[in-house]
C-alpha cells in the first residue's frame, strides 16, 4: 500500500506523514472553528473527553497489536536468515570429510549459493519483488551429489544423514525467509487503522476550549498519529526499507569458506606473513 514510501530514508517517510497529517488536521481546524467550534458548550467537554479515552484505548490497542504481529514477523525472519547461514556453513565444515570429486561439487555449489542469495535474491527482495528458484535448482544439486555419495563406511552414513538433515533445515530456513519478504499487512487492515487515525484526531474538534490551547491539542494527537503510523510502515516490510534486514550471517559464512580455501590450497593469510616477518 506505501510501495513507494519505501525509496525513501526513514527521516523522510516520518516527515512526509507527519507533515500531511499535522497540515491536514490543521486546515480543518481552521474551518471547522465558524461552523462547529462555537456552537458547543463547555459543558459538553467531560462528555466529549470520556469517548476520546474510550477511542484512544481502542485506538492503542489496536496499533499496539499490529506493531507485536510486525516485530514477531521481523523477529522470524531475521532468525531465519541467521539460521540459513549457520547451516550453509555447518555444510561446508561437513563437506570436508566427503572425497572428491564429491567435495569439489558440493563446495562449489554453496559458494554458488551464497553468491546467488547474496546478490540476487536479497536485492529482489529489498525491491519487493519475486525469488526466482536458482536457490532450491543449487540446494537440489548438492542434495543429489549426497543421495548418489558411495557410502564405505559407518562414519560416511552418520556425514551424509548429518549433511541431508542440515539440507533440510537449509530448505526451511530458505522458505522463511523469502515468505517473510512478501508478507505485509493487507490494504484492509491499513484502511482500518487510517479510519481509526482520523477518528482519534476528530474526536478532538469536538472540544470547546481556547482555539490556540485547541489547535495544540490537535497537533499533538496529529504527532503522535503519524508516529504510529511510521512504526507500522518501518515494521512492515522485513527487507525494506533504511534499516533492513542485512545478510550478515551469510556473508560471514562466504568470508570464512574463503578463508578456509585459502588455508586449504596454502596460500598465507596477511596476518601471517606479518607475524612471519
Amino acid at each position: 500500500m506505501f510501495d513507494f514510501l519505501y525509496r525513501w530514508s526513514d527521516l523522510h517517510i516520518f516527515l512526509f506523514l507527519s507533515g500531511i497529517i499535522l497540515s491536514l488536521s490543521l486546515i480543518l481546524i481552521l474551518v471547522l472553528k465558524n461552523f462547529i467550534l462555537h456552537k458547543l458548550r463547555h459543558r459538553d467537554n467531560s462528555v466529549v473527553g470520556s469517548v476520546a479515552a474510550l477511542i484512544g484505548v481502542i485506538y492503542g490497542i489496536l496499533v499496539g497489536l499490529m506493531a507485536l504481529y510486525l516485530l514477531n514477523n521481523n523477529d522470524s525472519a531475521s532468525t531465519a536468515a541467521d539460521k540459513e547461514g549457520s547451516m550453509i556453513s555447518n555444510l561446508y565444515r561437513a563437506s570436508r570429510g566427503l572425497q572428491n570429486p564429491a567435495r569439489a561439487s558440493v563446495q562449489a555449489n554453496i559458494q554458488n549459493y551464497i553468491h546467488h542469495v547474496i546478490d540476487v535474491e536479497w536485492p529482489l527482495m529489498e525491491k519487493n519483488k519475486k525469488v526466482d528458484f536458482e536457490g532450491d535448482f543449487i540446494i537440489e544439486k548438492i542434495a543429489d551429489v549426497l543421495h548418489h555419495y558411495p557410502i564405505k563406511n559407518s562414519t560416511d552414513s552418520l556425514l551424509i544423514t548429518e549433511m541431508l538433515s542440515d539440507i533440510t533445515n537449509l530448505y526451511t530456513a530458505r522458505e522463511q525467509r523469502i515468505q517473510l519478504s512478501q508478507t505485509s499487512l493487507d490494504p484492509d487492515i491499513w484502511e482500518v487503522i487510517l479510519i481509526s487515525t482520523i477518528v482519534i484526531i476528530g474526536i478532538n474538534y469536538l472540544y470547546r476550549v481556547n482555539f490556540y490551547l485547541h489547535m495544540i491539542s490537535v497537533c499533538a494527537f496529529s504527532i503522535i498519529a503519524s508516529c504510529m503510523i511510521f512504526l507500522l510502515v518501518t515494521l512492515d516490510r522485513p527487507f525494506q526499507g533504511e534499516f533492513i534486514i542485512e545478510p550478515d550471517a551469510l556473508s560471514a559464512a562466504l568470508a570464512y569458506i574463503e578463508d578456509s580455501i585459502k588455508k586449504d590450497s596454502g596460500v598465507a593469510t596477511p596476518a601471517l606473513n606479518e607475524s612471519n616477518q
